[in-house]
C-alpha cells in the first residue's frame, strides 16, 4: 500500500457524497460525516463503509438499495447494509460497488464463445444473462466497446455471472465495472485496461515508487507459492481411458519438483455446436481459468510521503502497472495496482494503493 494526502480544498470538493435511488434519481447530498472508506478494486467489485451522523434525513438517504457516489468518481456503490447506533449517534452504511449487482443474475443457458476477444466474451455473457434475456437488470446497457484482450474460445453454462466475470478478468488482466450515468439514467457495463507506467516502457509517463525518489517507506513485502500450479490437466467427456484430456500450462517448461499440477473436471463443456478444435480450445481455456486462481503471490504494501512525485488519478490510477523498487531488500518489480483505498476522515484524504495481488482468503477447490 502507498499513502498520499491531498489538500483540504481538494478534499472538500471531492468528499461530497451524493445519494440516488435505483432509478438514478437524486435523493440528496451528505457532506458532513465522520468517515468514508471507498475501496476500488480492479478484478472484482470494491467496497464502501460510510459513517454519518444519526438523524432522520440520513436515515432516509442511507437505506438499503440506494446508491452513493462522489464527485469525480467513476464508480458508485449500492448500499446493502445499515446500522444505527444511538450510543455513538452514528449511522454506518456498507455496500459494494455496482458491478457486484451482476451476481444477482446467472448464466442460465449454454454460451459458446469462439475466437473472440476477452472483452467481447465478457460483454456477450452480460448481454445474454442480464440485458437481453429474461428478467434483465433494469437500466443496464453495454458501454462503449474498447477492443481489449486476447482471443479466446470458451463454453460456459449455469454459472453465477459475476463469479465467472472475475475468472475472465483474472485470465485477461482486464478490469470490469458497472458505471452509473446519472444524466442518461442508465447503468453501463464496461471492460477497461490500466495503462503501463512501468520503468522500461516508453509510451506513458514512468511511475516509480522507490527509496531513490523518497516516496516509499514502511514497506511490507509478501510472497507465497503454497497454492501455485504450473499445469492444469483438464478432463472432458468420455469414460475411463477414453476420456478426453487436455493440458493448459502457465509454465510449459516446468519439470521435476517445479511442475505443479491441478486436476480440472470439465465434463460440463458440451461438444454441441463446437468443432473438435473449438472443443479442445474450450477445455484448455477452462484450465487457464483455473490456473489464474493458483498464481504466485507477490504483493508490496508501503507508505509514501504526501504528494511526492506522482498524483493520484493524474499520473497513476487503478489497474495501472507501475515499478516498485525496494533497493534495501533487492526487490524490484513491475506490478499492477489491483486495489486503491480512498479514506476520508478528520478533514483529510488518504489514498492507499496495493501493488500486486494479495494472498486470497481461501482457494476454491470446487470443480477441480
Amino acid at each position: 500500500m502507498a499513502q498520499q494526502v491531498q489538500s483540504a480544498a481538494e478534499v472538500r470538493q471531492q468528499k461530497q457524497v451524493k445519494v440516488y435511488n435505483r432509478d438514478l434519481m437524486r435523493q440528496g447530498v451528505i457532506d458532513v460525516y465522520r468517515s468514508l472508506i471507498w475501496t476500488r478494486k480492479y478484478k472484482e467489485a470494491g467496497t464502501v463503509e460510510f459513517h454519518a451522523p444519526l438523524n432522520s434525513r440520513n436515515l432516509a438517504l442511507l437505506k438499503k438499495e440506494n446508491i452513493i457516489t462522489m464527485t469525480g468518481s467513476t464508480e458508485s456503490a449500492i448500499i446493502e447494509g445499515m446500522a444505527a447506533d444511538d450510543y455513538s449517534n452514528e449511522i454506518t452504511a456498507t455496500g459494494n460497488m455496482l458491478s457486484s449487482t451482476l451476481s444477482r443474475r446467472g448464466i442460465k443457458t449454454v454460451v459458446n464463445v469462439s475466437n473472440k476477444s476477452y472483452e467481447d466474451a465478457m460483454r456477450q455473457l452480460v448481454d445474454v444473462s442480464a440485458i437481453s434475456g429474461k428478467n434483465p437488470l433494469p437500466r443496464l446497457m453495454l458501454g462503449e466497446k474498447q477492443g481489449l484482450g486476447d482471443v479466446v474460445t470458451l463454453q460456459v453454462s449455469y454459472k453465477d455471472l459475476y463469479t465467472y466475470l472475475m475468472k475472465l478478468s483474472a485470465c485477461s488482466n482486464l478490469g470490469f465495472r458497472v458505471r452509473g450515468d446519472y444524466k442518461e439514467k442508465q447503468f453501463y457495463f464496461e471492460v477497461y485496461e490500466g495503462k503501463d507506467h512501468s520503468e522500461n516502457q516508453t509510451g506513458n509517463k514512468r511511475v516509480i515508487f522507490s527509496e531513490v525518489y523518497r516516496n516509499i517507506n514502511k514497506a511490507t513485502f509478501t510472497t507465497n507459492s503454497q497454492n501455485y500450479k504450473t499445469h492444469a490437466i483438464v478432463f472432458g467427456d468420455g469414460e475411463g481411458t477414453a476420456r478426453t484430456i487436455m493440458e493448459a500450462a502457465i509454465d510449459p517448461a516446468a519439470e521435476g519438483w517445479e511442475r505443479r499440477e491441478v486436476m480440472v473436471d470439465a465434463r460440463d463443456i458440451q461438444r454441441d455446436g463446437l468443432t473438435e478444435a473449438q472443443y479442445q480450445s474450450a477445455l484448455i481455456q477452462r484450465g487457464n481459468e483455473k490456473l489464474a486462481e493458483y498464481g504466485i503471490v507477490e504483493c508490496l504494501e508501503a507508505v509514501t510521503l504526501p504528494n511526492v512525485n506522482f498524483a493520484y488519478k493524474i499520473d497513476y490510477d487503478l489497474g495501472d502497472i507501475v515499478t516498485v523498487d525496494k533497493k534495501a531488500w533487492g526487490i524490484k518489480m513491475d506490478k499492477r495496482i489491483t486495489e486503491i483505498q480512498e479514506v476520508y476522515e478528520n478533514g483529510g484524504m488518504q489514498v492507499i494503493p496495493t501493488f500486486g495481488d494479495p494472498l486470497p482468503d481461501a482457494v476454491d477447490l470446487s470443480n477441480n
